[in-house]
C-alpha cells in the first residue's frame, strides 16, 4: 500500500518543464536553466507514530554568464533565483521571490590568462574531482599551469573569524589551501594533491589531506579509483583521522546497456574523529543512488533519508565503510533511458556503530521537447542500527523517496554556450 500512495501522490506533483533561454552578444555569453520538480518521501523508523508521509515541490532558475573584457581577460558570474520550496519563506513565495529574498551568487570572479598560465581571483569552485574529498565553494585565489603537466595551487577563505565565531572563540581566519598535478596520457589520467584546512570546524583544527586519483581503460573494461588520507588535529583533544579508497569498473555490455560496480571501504575509529573530505561540500557527492537522472543528489539523497550522505561514513558516527554498489544504465533510443542499482552499506569500526542498510534505486531520463528532460526517480532504503558506541539500540528503519521533474538548456555555440 506505501508503494501505491506514493505513486499517486508522485504523479499529482508531476514535474513540469520550461527550457531556458540563451542570448547572445559579441563578449557576452548567457545560458541556464529552469528546473520544476516534485518530491515525495515516507520513512518508517521502528514504526514510530511521528513518522509522517512528505509531498513537496521547488523550482529553480539559474543564470550563468560570461563577459569577455579583453583577449585573456574574462569575468564570470552566476546566480540562483527562487530556489525554494513552494510556499516556504517568511510570507508568501511569490512575495519573497519578488522582493529578491531567495536570490543567491555562488559565483563571481575574473581569470586572467597568459600563454600556459592562468589565475581566477574572486568567489568560485575548488574540488579534486572524483570522490571530492575536497570540495569548496567560496573567494580564494587560484593559479594554474597548463603546460605539459597541468599544475594548480589554490587559496580560500572560508570564513574571516574577526568576532571568534569558530568553536572556542579564536578570531583567527578559517582557510583552505593546497597543490594539485594532473598527469595524463593516452589511456590513463591522474590527479595528486595536499590540501590543508585551519580553523573551519574548530579554533584547534589543523587538518591534512594526501590523496590520489586517475582513471584508465583496460580492454572494455574502465577503470576509476582514488585513495585519500587524512592526518592531523582535529581539535586541542582529538586527533584526525581517515584512510579511504573508492573503486568503479565499468563495461559496455552492448551498444545500448552499460554495467558497472564500485566498492567504498573508509577506516574507522571510535576515538579518533574520522575525516572524509575537507572544505563545505558545495558540489556533493551521493554515488549510491546515482542512476544517471539529476535527481539523486538532490532532496532525496542519503541525507534525507535520515542518513549521512558520504558513503564512507554513512552512520555519521566515525565508523567508516565497507561497502559496494552494482548498477546499470540502459538506452532504449534516442529520447528514452533508463538506470537502476543496489547498493549494500556496512561499518568498518563496529565498536563506534554497527550498523547494515541497503539501497535500491531506479530512474528514468525522457527527451520531452527539445532542450527539455523529464526525468523520474524512486528509491528504497532499508537498514539496522544494532549498537552505538557498545550501547544496544537495535533500531530498525526504511525510506521510501521519489522525485520527478527536470528541465535544462545546454545550447553550443560560437557564442552561446553552457558551461556548468
Amino acid at each position: 500500500m506505501k508503494l501505491i500512495k506514493a505513486l499517486v501522490a508522485l504523479l499529482v506533483v508531476a514535474g513540469l518543464v520550461v527550457p531556458a533561454v540563451a542570448i547572445a552578444e559579441d563578449r557576452l555569453s548567457l545560458s541556464g536553466e529552469m528546473r520544476v520538480r516534485g518530491w515525495h518521501m515516507d520513512p518508517d523508523y521502528d514504526d514510530d507514530p511521528d513518522d509522517s508521509t512528505m509531498t513537496w515541490a521547488d523550482q529553480r532558475l539559474r543564470i550563468a554568464g560570461k563577459i569577455a573584457v579583453a583577449e585573456g581577460v574574462s569575468i564570470t558570474f552566476r546566480t540562483d533565483i527562487t530556489e525554494k520550496e513552494w510556499g516556504q519563506g517568511s510570507g508568501d513565495f511569490g512575495q519573497d521571490a519578488r522582493s529578491g529574498g531567495n536570490q543567491q551568487w555562488d559565483r563571481a570572479h575574473i581569470d586572467l590568462t597568459k600563454g600556459a598560465w592562468s589565475f581566477r581571483v574572486g568567489q568560485q569552485f575548488f574540488g579534486t574531482g572524483t570522490t571530492w574529498a575536497f570540495d569548496s565553494q567560496d573567494p580564494g585565489i587560484t593559479v594554474s599551469y597548463n603546460g605539459g603537466i597541468p599544475l594548480k595551487a589554490f587559496f580560500v577563505l572560508d570564513n574571516q573569524n574577526e568576532t571568534g565565531s569558530n568553536s572556542g572563540g579564536d578570531a583567527s581566519d578559517a582557510i583552505e589551501y593546497g597543490f594539485q598535478v594532473s598527469p595524463k596520457g593516452d589511456s590513463w589520467k591522474a590527479s595528486a594533491f595536499v590540501v590543508g584546512q585551519s580553523k573551519k570546524l574548530d579554533s584547534d583544527e589543523e587538518v591534512y589531506l594526501i590523496g590520489v586519483n586517475g582513471g584508465t581503460s583496460l580492454g572494455p573494461v574502465n577503470l576509476t579509483g582514488e585513495v585519500d588520507f587524512f592526518t592531523g588535529d582535529a581539535n586541542d583533544n582529538d586527533d584526525a583521522m581517515g584512510t579511504q579508497v573508492f573503486l568503479d569498473a565499468s563495461m559496455a555490455a552492448t551498444d545500448a546497456f552499460t554495467v558497472g560496480g564500485q566498492f567504498f571501504y573508509a577506516a574507522g575509529d571510535d576515538e579518533d574523529v574520522q575525516y572524509t573530505g575537507l572544505g563545505n561540500g558545495f558540489n556533493g557527492w551521493d554515488p549510491i543512488n546515482d542512476v544517471g537522472t539529476q535527481l539523486s543528489n538532490e532532496a532525496i539523497d542519503l541525507s534525507d533519508q535520515g542518513l549521512n550522505n558520504n558513503p564512507f561514513d554513512w552512520t555519521d558516527g566515525n565508523a567508516g565503510s565497507v561497502s559496494g554498489r552494482l548498477y546499470g544504465n540502459f538506452k532504449a533510443s534516442d529520447d528514452l533511458s533508463f538506470g537502476a542499482s543496489v547498493s549494500y552499506l556496512t561499518t568498518e569500526e563496529t565498536d563506534a556503530v554497527d550498523a547494515d542498510a541497503y539501497s535500491l534505486a531506479a530512474g528514468m531520463v525522457y527527451s520531452l521537447l527539445p532542450n527539455t528532460t523529464l526525468q523520474l526517480q524512486l528509491q528504497y532504503l532499508d537498514g539496522n542500527i544494532d549498537e552505538v558506541a557498545g550501547v544496544d539500540v537495535d533500531t530498525d528503519f526504511d525510506v521510501f523517496s521519489a522525485g520527478t521533474g527536470r528541465s535544462e538548456e545546454r545550447r553550443v555555440g560560437k557564442e552561446c554556450r553552457s558551461r556548468w
